[in-house]
């Protein structure tokens, strides 16, 4: 089980703001990441690509790279950090060493450093700040096989290597890598998984491998626009949240999607007898974050003097994720990177939901619905 490299996959560059809503918050990071669902809109700003059928980001990877960065600027940006610090240590608990087998406990590896040359001086007070985050900073080269040995050795190789691509003038490079694996607290049974068809955003319908749970409790909602169900994990802390559309995904507000969210965290949810189809699926996602550093006010002319008094420019900022659904569970991995150039110094129930068109899949915690990870599954079958 392995997670795509940019030697593997073309990187995708979307980028869809969602305006008027709380910059700082993870679901609204999350949905701009994912970019436009709907295939005549494209994927966002400065995307000339071919739209994927699935996508999968992390929220949370990407909220604590900027939240770090944006601990030494001071020019404007529109992310508050201290209220994004929670979101990468909040995890704490489940603390492990990342694998790509879960076992009875779920496990969230949670690792990050600031790489910086010799020559560039790092000021004191950001040492201690995002120590704080849990940030060590790393005194070393700059080079592609530094970058590469800890995105493996933090993913224990399920990310091949570092999304990067080192120039002369990269000085230093915050990198964060976050690794899930947990089992579902009551497990699909293998032989109960079945070809059924799945009815892609275009109104196609392709063959999945569909796996069943039958005479299931659980929470769910089946109202207002929406089908879902939560699916805890063993721990029954940790959820994934199924969330199905009546509508086509490219016309569901964010607001909607919250609202429909928060009825299932454990305190607002309604439970039932359900019967629930989830397909089996594995994809993974390149992505360049340059566009939602710019928009959070973390650009090339970004000032970042609390960090070190040379001159510095973000240079390049990338996710690379995967996810891997089955009837066991659930293991997914996400990889953030930020390159910064710097000018060195001579130093069956009674209820069914099915997933059988286009959904979210969102991993997260079952009280608040912290989104760890987010996904949008248009065809299962597509890695």
């Amino acid at each position: 089980m392995t997670a795509c490299t940019r030697a593997e996959a073309q990187l995708d560059d979307s980028f869809t703001p969602v305006e008027g809503e709380d910059q700082s918050d993870l679901l609204t990071i999350g949905l701009s990441l994912l970019g436009s669902l709907d295939p005549a809109k494209g994927q966002g700003q400065g995307s000339d690509q071919q739209s994927s059928p699935n996508r999968v980001v992390s929220p949370v990877g990407a909220a604590a790279a900027a939240g770090v960065i944006a601990e030494g600027a001071t020019s404007k940006v529109t992310i508050d950090p201290k209220r994004l610090q929670p979101a990468w240590t909040m995890w704490r608990k489940w603390a492990g060493e990342p694998t790509n087998k879960p076992g009875d406990v779920p496990v969230i590896s949670a690792a990050a450093r600031l790489l910086a040359d010799p020559k560039i001086p790092i000021k004191p007070e950001y040492s201690d700040t995002i120590t704080g985050w849990d940030v060590p900073i790393e005194t070393g080269k700059v080079t592609k096989g530094n970058l590469d040995s800890w995105v493996r050795t933090k993913t224990a190789g399920l990310v091949k290597g570092s999304g990067l691509t080192v120039t002369s003038d990269m000085k230093l490079v915050l990198q964060n890598a976050i690794i899930f694996a947990a089992k579902w607290l009551v497990p699909f049974k293998a032989n109960d998984t079945i070809k059924y068809d799945f009815t892609k955003a275009d109104g196609t319908v392709t063959e999945v491998d569909m796996m069943w749970l039958f005479q299931h409790h659980g929470p769910y909602i089946a109202s207002d626009g929406w089908q879902g169900v939560r699916l805890d994990y063993t721990d029954e802390e940790l959820s994934a949240f199924i969330l199905i559309p009546d509508a086509d995904l490219g016309e569901v507000a964010p607001t909607k999607l919250r609202q429909a969210l928060s009825r299932l965290v454990t305190a607002q949810e309604q439970t039932a007898m359900l019967k629930v189809g989830l397909p089996k699926f594995r994809f993974t996602t390149s992505k360049d974050l340059k566009g939602f550093f710019n928009h959070v006010g973390l650009g090339e002319e970004a000032a970042l003097t609390k960090m070190t008094d040379l001159p510095t420019k973000i240079i390049q900022a990338v996710q690379q994720a995967f996810i891997v659904v089955d009837e066991e569970g659930t293991v997914a991995g996400a990889v953030t990177e930020v390159g910064v150039g710097a000018m060195a110094t001579p130093m069956t129930g009674d209820i069914t939901i099915i997933a059988d068109r286009p959904f979210y899949f969102i991993v997260g915690d079952a009280k608040t619905a912290t989104p760890l990870f987010l996904s949008y599954v248009g065809d299962p079958t597509k890695g």
